[in-house]
C-alpha cells in the first residue's frame, strides 16, 4: 500500500473514522504537516458523502495533534440537496478536537461555459533538478521529490519581485495523484514568504481551503504559491495546482502565521 493510504487508513465505526497519525509527514519534531491532516478528514468526508466529488473544504486547525498516536474523525452531514452535499469532519485525539473542516460535495463533470488559467510556460520534471528540505525532524522531505524552475529555486531566494514558491512535485513511493491527495499537495511546498524573508522558524497554518477543479491524474503535478500581505505575523498564501497535461486541478488558499518573524518591517 503506498504510505500516504496506509499513513491515513481510517476503519468506519459508524459516523466515526478511527485511524493513527504517523510521524513520517512531519516537518518538525512532533509537527504534522497540515495537508496530512487535512487527508484524514477528506477521507472520512469522502467515504460518508451522498455525492461523488470532493468540491470545497476548508480546515481550521484548533492545536498540534500528537503523532504516533491514536485519531478519530467524527463526521456529520449537514444537508443533502439533489446536486450538493454538505458535512463536517472534526479529527479528535483524547476527546480534544485537533481539526475542524466543513466541505461541499458534488459533480465535477456538469457541462457548462469554461475559463481556466494555463499552465505556466516552464520546463518539465525531467530538465529540472530535485531539491531537498533539510529542518531537523524533518520527515516529510522524505515522502516528496520537487523540482522547481530557476524562478523558484531556494539559490534565487530574496532576488524576486514577489513572495513566491512552486515546482514539479510527485510523492516519493510514485503514488499517483487523486482527490484524497490534493490537499496535501496544495501544501507541501516550502511556502513563498520564504522567498522574501530568510527562514526563521515556522509557518503554521491557521485555516486551509481547497477547491478541486479537475480530475487529477499522473505522478508529477506543477504548482505555483504566492503570498501579498504579511500583517502582524499572519499571510495569506494562494495556490495553483497542474497537472502534467496542463489542466488546472486545484487552487487554495491559507492564512498561516509565521513563528519569530524579523523585528524589521519587509515591504515591496
Amino acid at each position: 500500500m503506498p504510505e500516504l493510504d496506509d499513513d491515513t487508513a481510517l476503519e468506519r465505526r459508524g459516523d466515526r473514522w478511527v485511524g493513527r497519525i504517523n510521524d513520517r509527514w512531519s516537518i518538525g519534531p512532533g509537527r504534522p504537516n497540515g495537508g496530512y491532516i487535512a487527508t484524514f478528514l477528506i477521507r472520512a468526508m469522502a467515504d460518508a458523502a451522498a455525492q461523488p466529488d470532493p468540491l470545497t473544504m476548508t480546515v481550521h486547525y484548533l492545536t498540534r495533534p500528537t503523532v504516533d498516536a491514536e485519531a478519530e474523525v467524527v463526521v456529520e452531514t449537514l444537508r443533502e440537496a439533489r446536486s450538493h452535499a454538505f458535512l463536517q469532519a472534526r479529527l479528535v485525539q483524547d476527546g480534544k478536537t485537533v481539526a475542524v473542516a466543513l466541505g461541499a460535495f458534488g459533480s465535477r463533470d456538469r457541462e457548462g461555459p469554461e475559463m481556466r488559467q494555463p499552465l505556466p510556460a516552464v520546463p518539465g520534471p525531467e530538465e529540472l533538478p530535485s531539491v531537498r528540505g533539510d529542518l531537523p525532524g524533518m520527515t516529510f522531505r522524505d515522502r516528496f521529490e520537487w523540482r522547481p524552475p530557476p524562478a523558484f529555486h531556494p539559490e534565487h531566494w530574496g532576488e524576486g519581485i514577489e513572495a513566491a514558491s512552486g515546482g514539479w512535485q510527485r510523492l516519493a513511493d510514485g503514488r499517483e495523484l487523486d482527490d484524497l491527495a490534493v490537499p496535501l499537495f496544495m501544501d507541501a511546498f516550502a511556502p513563498a514568504v520564504f522567498s522574501k524573508i530568510p527562514l526563521v522558524g515556522g509557518v503554521p497554518t491557521v485555516e486551509l481551503t481547497v477547491h478541486w477543479r479537475g480530475r487529477p491524474a499522473g505522478q508529477w503535478q506543477y504548482a505555483e504559491f504566492r503570498s501579498r500581505n504579511l500583517i502582524g505575523g499572519y499571510l495569506e498564501e494562494d495556490g495553483l495546482l497542474w497537472g502534467a497535461d496542463g489542466q488546472l486541478v486545484a487552487q487554495s488558499r491559507q492564512l498561516a502565521l509565521l513563528v519569530g518573524p524579523p523585528s524589521a518591517s519587509t515591504s515591496g
